[in-house]
């Protein structure tokens, strides 16, 4: 099978089907790979059968890349493409280093109808192989134009996905399919629109203006230094002096909109890349819905992924007990992002900055699910619900009532029966986190860093920062 394909190095300049490419990733070459019967002489855009599969490289990272080209037969996957992306995949992963991370933009009509019932084998084995390549590597996905039939599930198996906003569709038939079963009046434009699918479930996680917003956003990803859309933090001054009192500098957000109960950032710390969830601090509505609860997921996957440690800073009153969560699979979605967070292997963290009630406890990484330190600002509340709903609970029982306020009485705000317990390691003030978060990170990666002398203006808003930590504990 090998035989069958070999390495063609790829100018830019000559093909303009790939100017994309090339821009987006400011190269000047990749190293394609392709049938054993093109030469570089021959290569065009009709040899890759709707779809490239190449290598190229970023700030000199090494990367792989999944180019769909719906131009040559709607970008199908096809018996010979199916096959060579299975083959470059596994090729990859024989390499030295177990391979690079893979860029795939999907944008396919599905099954070549032309080629029949003997596809499954050869298109659907793509699934299998792209699935063994994510457990071992990040994948980054965006859909463009349409995705229809097999593609929306490879797509699905990237570990962030992106889709272009205003002229993008995904969904398991396309239209005429859908008006010839089930009649004209369905609207495939609005319904199949990523703009609709980003509102309602977790398949895409960021919308984008084009292909060529999503490189940059990957290379923020990839390479950290690339960052051309920092998180904008203005409207959450407090989230922004607690962040701004240890990163670097201003973070990159992942999944941005939808769900407002929690945040995910990726920053550094003294230069070591950091994943970060928090809940907006003392915003009311925190409660932890199923839309939480995949943003979640989402970020547990990404920097799973990437093999950074993560920290988790919990402001919530709880999971949402509403029928419609439930209708929706609450129960089931905790126990996924709680065995993600258990079995996550780069090191976890978790900090409680508010209110930490119920089965919300959980997303704050506690050390039963393997957490490296587990922490509390000065001032947070736990339980398992708020203390003045148990006592009204429990108004109509006086005995248990009584019962209830003694084991209250012993659970003084400051939490001691948490520290002598084992739950908690330690009770902290703010200005002390930048000291844990490198206690943390000393585990990971070698010893901090020594920080570079910052910009003038960055140390002023370092100040700004350290003033508003100063006041957290008095405006909770």
């Amino acid at each position: 099978m090998a035989s069958d394909y070999h390495w063609i190095t790829v100018q830019a300049g000559p093909h303009r089907f790939l100017k994309a490419v090339f821009d987006s990733l400011g190269v000047r070459s990749l190293r394609v790979f392709i049938d054993s019967s093109v030469t570089t002489e021959s290569f065009d855009r009709g040899s890759c059968g709707g779809l490239l599969v190449a290598l190229g490289a970023c700030q000199g990272r090494t990367i792989a890349i999944a180019w769909s080209d719906f131009r040559v037969h709607a970008g199908s996957y096809s018996h010979d493409n199916s096959r060579r992306f299975s083959a470059f995949l596994r090729q990859l992963r024989l390499e030295a280093d177990g391979g690079p991370p893979l860029l795939y933009v999907v944008s396919s009509a599905g099954l070549s109808l032309m080629e029949g019932r003997a596809l499954f084998s050869d298109a659907f084995q793509l699934w299998p192989e792209l699935l063994a390549y994510a457990r071992q590597h990040l994948v980054l996905t965006c859909a463009v134009g349409k995705c229809l039939g097999l593609a929306p599930l490879l797509y699905g198996l990237g570990h962030y996905r992106m889709a272009v906003a205003g002229r993008t569709h995904i969904n398991l038939t396309g239209p005429e399919v859908m008006k010839l079963f089930f009649g004209e009046r369905v609207d495939f434009e609005r319904h199949a629109s990523v703009e609709e699918i980003h509102d309602h479930n977790d398949l895409v996680h960021e919308l984008v203006p084009s292909v060529e917003e999503a490189f940059e956003r990957w290379k923020g990803i990839l390479v950290p230094e690339l960052r051309t859309r920092p998180a904008s933090l203005e409207a959450n001054p407090k989230m922004a002096a607690l962040l701004g009192s240890f990163l670097d500098d201003a973070p990159q957000e992942l999944v941005p909109g939808g769900c407002s109960s929690v945040r995910l950032f990726l920053g550094t710390r003294r230069s070591q890349p950091l994943g970060i969830f928090i809940n907006p601090p003392r915003q009311s509505n925190n409660l932890i819905t199923v839309r939480t609860l995949e943003k979640y997921a989402a970020g547990l996957d990404v920097f799973g992924a990437m093999g950074v440690p993560i920290v988790s800073f919990l402001d919530s009153p709880g999971v949402d007990p509403r029928f419609d969560q439930s209708d929706a699979n609450n129960i089931r979605r905790m126990l996924w992002v709680g065995e993600k967070i258990i079995q996550y292997p780069h090191g976890s963290m978790g900090v409680v900055i508010g209110r930490c009630f119920g089965g919300a406890s959980t997303l704050c990484f506690p050390k039963i699910f393997g957490a490296r330190r587990a922490l509390a600002l000065r001032g947070s509340t736990f339980g398992t619900m708020q203390s003045g709903i148990i006592d009204r609970l429990l108004h109509q029982s006086p005995r248990l009532r009584e019962q209830w306020r003694q084991t209250a009485a012993e659970q003084g705000p400051g939490l001691e029966d948490l520290l002598a317990s084992g739950t908690l390691d330690a009770v902290i003030d703010p200005h002390e986190l930048p000291d844990e978060i490198d206690r943390f990170l000393a585990h990971f990666g070698g010893p901090p860093r020594p920080r570079k002398r910052a910009p003038r203006a960055h140390a002023a808003t370092a100040v700004d920062n350290r003033a508003q930590l100063s006041t957290w504990n008095g405006v909770q």
